[in-house]
């Protein structure tokens, strides 16, 4: 049984040392998509006009860039009595149980669903939830408890603001929950309210408190308080609930974990750290600094945000899996600005929806009538059925055939969990997996970097080293390059050369397969060589006499 699977989705998850364990006391790593965009739209995934990224992340808020300025175009556009019923709507059709079912296809274990507190607790004086946004939550907890798919409530968007930018339920871009007594109070009682609803509903995996607190230098003010707020709410919510994990972001979009320095849940020490991480390269030194924290405070480490690009993402989150770090994509729906083009799933935007673009630039207003119209086509087109999913990307992601595994990105662990190590000692022209000891050559073909010099300006490369280096091997060296769910027999080839010519052995799980032969100056295919279903497939590609340079192992049915 796979650690990354839901069938071990059962029972409350705790946190042993820095391993996450479900109800049975078994290891679990949660894997999954963030439900992006559900109760908290961010503009420029939902068909916002384009901006340049400092505008979106500072400055003042922009037309329909977050949930309350997409409130205030569509009253302006539609009318006070549509606003009415929009956000119901929204909510229905962005999150449906198809969506659920397909999270769970796709081989998934888990989903962050992301709140925002006034879809919650009304923004009026006094505590008042909204049963009906609550009864939404519900049936998508049974929905994931139907489908074994473990759900982490995410505060993505506190009372007042957490973050200072886009994502938040900020009306100024000033992070009140920081500064404001009452925003602060709200914040816990609404904490308090989940935790009190969910206390016993074991297929909530945790409560993420803050989404990216304290993230723009403008809030730095706060890191200290943000500590605080944090002992706060779960010795409150310890109060009503000690059967969930909590979840903790750091500051610095998640990246800071300075604050991480004592105890948070001193009663039942159940809690993890939280980090988001995007556009990485595959390699153990990227996790370093953030292991070396989950160590010391013996608790768990999970990626609840990340994105690159897919063979990145697979060769990166094995590495992940071997150190016991979950990781969520972010993120699962967003409108296609090409047709047909997702990295997830993806839903079309109206016909004419370049007229409410135009307008919150600046441009002329529709009609009441054509405004309702186009808003209409978008909530429809919001449902699974509508949507196109791009289900050959989760599985790229999730290292399944049909992939081609760059030479570079080998496998960071043997078998037996040892580190794998080579015996080269002089680094690599990218300084790439350095720590391993392997040999990366260049390939070439591709523009090579050089350092900038200013007398002499150059163009700024910036080498994929997935593209750029091979990996060499000579007698009796080899390397791991391991594929999941390979669901019936399966071809196996390598892009590679050899000068001198080699032989090459190939190996799934320790037992030999086949032979491959090579010479030649340039890469070349070599002929397949077959292997067979299993749940994991570890290939070895073993010299047997010579060197080969491995450009890419490919793996196909």
């Amino acid at each position: 049984m796979s650690l990354i699977d839901n069938e071990r989705v059962k029972g409350f998850l705790h946190a042993d040392g820095t391993r996450m364990v479900n109800g049975d006391g078994k290891q679990i790593i949660l894997t999954g998509y963030g439900m992006g965009n559900w109760q908290n739209p961010e503009g420029f995934m939902v068909g916002a006009p384009r901006r340049p990224l400092q505008v979106l992340f500072q400055g003042t808020p922009q037309r329909f860039d977050r949930r309350r300025t997409v409130s205030q175009t569509v009253w302006e556009l539609c009318g006070s009595e549509y606003l009415k019923t929009f956000w119901d709507r929204w909510e229905e059709n962005y999150l449906g149980e198809a969506d659920i079912r397909a999270v769970a296809e796709t081989g998934f274990n888990s989903v962050r669903l992301v709140l925002n507190a006034n879809s919650l607790l009304e923004e009026e004086p006094g505590i008042r939830f909204n049963e009906a946004s609550f009864a939404r939550l519900d049936r998508v907890l049974d929905w994931c408890e139907r489908y074994r798919i473990y759900a982490v409530l995410d505060m993505h968007a506190a009372p007042g603001g957490a973050c200072g930018c886009c994502g938040d339920a900020l009306d100024n871009n000033v992070a009140h929950l920081f500064i404001d007594d009452e925003s602060w109070e709200r914040s816990v009682i609404l904490w308090e309210e989940l935790a009190r609803r969910y206390a016993d509903r074991w297929i909530v995996a945790g409560y993420d408190l803050l989404n990216e607190p304290v993230s723009l230098p403008e809030e730095w003010h706060a890191m200290d308080v943000l500590g605080r707020y944090y002992d706060d709410v779960i010795a409150r919510i310890r109060q009503v609930d000690r059967n969930h994990m909590i979840i903790l972001e750091g500051p610095h979009f998640a990246r800071g974990f300075e604050i991480f320095d004592h105890e948070f849940d001193p009663e039942c020490h159940n809690w993890c750290m939280e980090l988001h991480i995007y556009d990485f390269t595959p390699e153990v030194k990227v996790l370093y600094p953030y292991l070396n924290k989950s160590i010391e405070d013996q608790v768990p480490l999970w990626i609840g945000e990340t994105c690159s690009n897919k063979i990145e993402s697979a060769i990166f989150f094995d590495i992940c899996r071997e150190y016991g770090i979950g990781y969520c994509i972010w993120c699962w729906k967003t409108a296609m600005e090409e047709p047909g083009q997702t990295n997830a799933v993806g839903y079309y935007l109206p016909q004419e929806w370049e007229r409410i673009r135009s307008y919150c630039a600046g441009g002329p207003k529709p009609s009441y009538k054509k405004s309702m119209e186009i808003f209409d086509e978008m909530l429809e087109n919001f449902k699974y059925e509508n949507c196109v999913h791009n289900k050959a990307a989760a599985g790229l992601t999730r290292k399944q055939p049909n992939l081609t595994i760059p030479g570079a990105g080998y496998d960071s662990f043997e078998r037996n969990g040892t580190r794998y190590m080579g015996q080269w000692q002089y680094g690599n022209y990218l300084n790439f997996r350095m720590e391993d000891k392997t040999k990366l050559v260049w390939m070439e073909g591709n523009p090579k970097p050089f350092p900038p010099f200013q007398i002499y300006p150059c163009e700024n490369i910036e080498p994929d080293p997935l593209k750029c280096l091979a990996l060499e091997l000579t007698e009796g060296e080899h390397a791991n390059y391991t594929v999941h769910k390979v669901e019936q027999a399966c071809k196996v080839q390598i892009n590679a050369m050899s000068a001198e010519g080699v032989e090459l052995a190939v190996l799934e799980n320790q037992r030999e397969m086949g032979h491959i032969s090579l010479q030649g100056t340039d890469y070349v295919q070599s002929t397949p060589v077959l292997i067979e279903a299993a749940e994991e497939a570890t290939v070895t590609i073993r010299v047997e006499r010579g060197a080969v340079r491995i450009q890419g192992v490919q793996f196909y049915y």
